[in-house]
């Protein structure tokens, strides 16, 4: 048996024999670590599409393919698949970091993004409408501080507080104007 570690007689003292690898699958998906699919159930490898590790945002070591993969949504328990192309979309033209992988089902990301963006436009307006006399831009806020409340179990009591605020206000401008 042939030691394939042991200093190779046709190369010189110093050079050892050249061992086939595969770093980290360059050559075949099949050969990626499965710890790059963290908590994945399920690879589909005839999906897989080659990679350009020269557009990916990596430390040590960069993803040769995209597989569609299998996951568990977290929030909603229903499976979902993360696309070779949307790995590629993440990675390549978005420039998250190659560890990077979609936790959510899309439609609990898009969820999660109106949450997002109705708590930004919340913290944006909270302080001018407050003081406005603009019933529509109050009654704007309320709606968003509702929706925000069926969507997020524990908002800030000061939301809340805001929420009565704008009631309150809301009512008094509507019967002054009908008044």
């Amino acid at each position: 048996m042939e030691n394939l570690l042991a200093p190779s007689r046709s190369s010189g003292p110093l050079s050892v024999s050249r061992i086939p690898m595969d770093y980290f699958g360059e050559s075949s998906s099949t050969s990626m670590p499965r710890h790059f699919f963290w908590e994945c159930l399920h690879l589909d490898h005839d999906s897989a599409v080659r990679a350009d590790v020269s557009r990916q945002n990596y430390s040590v070591c960069p993803r040769h393919w995209y597989i569609d993969a299998t996951f568990k949504c977290p929030r909603c328990s229903k499976e979902f698949q993360f696309t070779a192309a949307e790995q590629k979309q993440w990675c390549e033209e978005l420039g998250f970091y190659v560890d990077s992988y979609a936790k959510n089902c899309p439609a609990c990301r898009h969820d999660e993004r109106k949450r997002k963006s109705l708590r930004h436009e919340y913290d944006r307006d909270i302080e001018t409408t407050l003081q406005s006399t603009d019933v529509d831009a109050k009654k704007r806020l309320a709606t968003i501080i509702d929706d925000l409340c069926s969507s997020e179990a524990d908002l800030p009591l000061k939301i809340h507080e805001n929420r009565k605020i704008l009631g309150r206000q809301i009512a008094r401008i509507t019967s002054k104007n009908d008044g």
